[in-house]
């Protein structure tokens, strides 16, 4: 009788777990999915986790979903917790066979079958988030340095890496037949509409930018909905007609911002585009397209950010630092920025993937061009790009951390507020005493450049950073209210800033300064 009660309570709380499990709240399904991983028998845990993960929709914060639940199960036995471990160590540096193992492991556990046919797009995405899990300790031989299973560092480790695994396959999400083609119809309308407009001017922004972003909510489609967005546009970029290519690279330089998708492809037609560039400069045939060759170059400066090129165009970006129009000088100068980084956990996770993150010639050069556009350039919006690029840049050097650093430290009067900007924020990464004085002076100004918002919580690596005090803290607050009161949020509104983006970011640092 106590066995059938007991079965009977268990078969009870399963019923109630799945139920929840499916429930429409996020919360009480990440709640169910800890109870399930703590509670449930492991098998009968590990089914319905499995599934509750891959019918999870699109969240905020991935981590707070069901897949915690999941990565707890998945740990919680040592047999199943090992096999997890060996499907990560022996596939850190093979994508394609990594989305095999681990999607024939979660197939036995009763989710859906194994991945047969894997596409660039995921198999380029799966290669960046095993990057990101090699910096969390991961090895050929395991977790290294993270302590032992069931310490906090082990067992975060062990979760990051479960749920990358996981946010790969449900972000790759295939769309359908007909929302692809009403996409499609609807970009080539939009580019149609775009086409007479000027180039780069305001008015084609306006229409661009909307085409760019993804639907009206996020959703595990939007890598395939910036795959189609992205054929269209290197569609245009190979017609051979003037007007459709400089479209076609304004369009793709805006869709790789947001998404990089179609990496091989897009880095042959940039790398053809350069080529037919190059090749009518040398015939003297054609006039030079300079905002094209901008588009070009932001568009290599894009597609190298979320995973770093083995051949960045370094060279080709700071030769055009030098280049006779400032468009091209300050494109050059922004591309530089994810370039010219030196990222030594990247360079430590993959060999060769940052060709001067130790410091180089490159560097030297890349800061010597930077500083001079600085100082010394008659266009304001490329020393507002040198002033970007030299606040960000991840120095291998520290003889060049200091030069750019000083630079930017003689702007600290600048009468252009997005430089004064970076001004102030690189003297937060440094920690200057007048740092914080610096920042509320700048806060006075209606027309405060966001980036000047942004400073205090979007700090460049740097271990002079320091907290404000309690009284540094309430001036910020009451500066950033009374700014806000101003009308801040409804000035400068621009098709790539919107004035909703401009409320959210003041409503984002005063819940900062407030620690909420």
């Amino acid at each position: 009788m106590f066995a059938n009660r007991k079965a009977r309570k268990q078969a009870e709380l399963r019923e109630d777990l799945a139920a929840r499990l499916r429930d429409t709240d996020l919360e009480v399904r990440s709640r169910a999915a800890t109870e399930a991983a703590e509670t449930g028998g492991q098998e009968w845990a590990l089914r319905e986790l499995v599934r509750a993960v891959e019918r999870e929709p699109w969240a905020d914060d991935f981590s707070e979903t069901v897949v915690s639940g999941f990565a707890a199960a998945l740990r919680r036995e040592r047999p199943i917790r090992e096999r997890t471990e060996q499907v990560f160590a022996r596939h850190l540096d093979d994508p394609e066979g990594f989305l095999r193992a681990w999607t024939s492991l979660t197939a036995e556990l009763g989710g859906g079958p194994a991945v047969r046919d894997i596409d660039d797009d995921l198999r380029d995405d799966m290669r960046g988030r095993l990057i990101a899990v090699r910096r969390e300790g991961w090895t050929a031989d395991g977790i290294v340095g993270r302590g032992q299973p069931g310490g906090f560092a082990y067992d975060l480790a062990f979760d990051i890496a479960v749920m990358l695994a996981c946010v790969v396959l449900l972000q790759n999400a295939p769309l359908s037949v007909e929302e692809a083609e009403r996409l499609r119809a609807e970009t080539r309308a939009g580019l149609k509409n775009a086409l007479p407009l000027a180039p780069g001017s305001v008015e084609r922004a306006a229409v661009l930018a909307p085409l760019a972003k993804s639907g009206e909510a996020e959703s595990w489609t939007d890598r395939a909905r910036a795959g189609v967005l992205v054929d269209e546009a290197l569609d245009l970029c190979t017609s051979g007609e003037e007007d459709l290519v400089t479209l076609g690279a304004e369009f793709l330089a805006k869709l790789l911002f947001g998404e990089v998708v179609r990496r091989d492809r897009v880095r042959e037609v940039l790398d053809g585009l350069v080529a037919r560039e190059t090749a009518r400069e040398t015939a003297r045939e054609t006039q030079e397209n300079p905002f094209l060759l901008s588009r070009i170059l932001l568009s290599y400066s894009h597609l190298h950010m979320p995973m770093p090129l083995d051949d960045p165009p370094l060279p080709l970006l700071l030769a055009s630092l030098r280049h006779p129009d400032p468009v091209v000088r300050a494109a050059a100068a922004e591309g530089l920025d994810p370039i010219a980084t030196g990222s030594p956990a990247e360079a430590e996770a993959v060999e060769g993937l940052d060709p001067i993150a130790t410091g180089s010639p490159a560097e030297a050069e890349a800061v010597e061009g930077l500083v001079g556009l600085l100082e010394n350039d008659p266009d304001t919006g490329v020393r507002r790009s040198a002033a970007m690029t030299l606040r960000w840049l991840d120095y291998g050097d520290e003889h060049h951390a200091r030069v750019a650093s000083d630079a930017l430290e003689r702007q600290a009067d600048s009468d252009v507020p997005e430089i004064l900007a970076h001004s102030v924020a690189d003297a937060l990464r440094r920690g200057a005493p007048d740092a914080y004085d610096r920042l509320l002076a700048g806060l006075e100004s209606p027309s405060a450049h966001w980036q000047l918002l942004l400073a205090p919580g979007n700090v460049p690596t740097g271990s002079g950073f320091v907290l404000p005090s309690r009284s540094q803290r309430k001036a910020l607050i009451q500066r950033v209210e009374a700014l806000r009161d101003t009308g801040w949020a409804d000035r400068d509104i621009s098709a790539d800033f919107t004035g909703a983006d401009r409320v959210q970011l003041l409503s984002d640092l005063l819940d900062s300064l407030r620690g909420r």
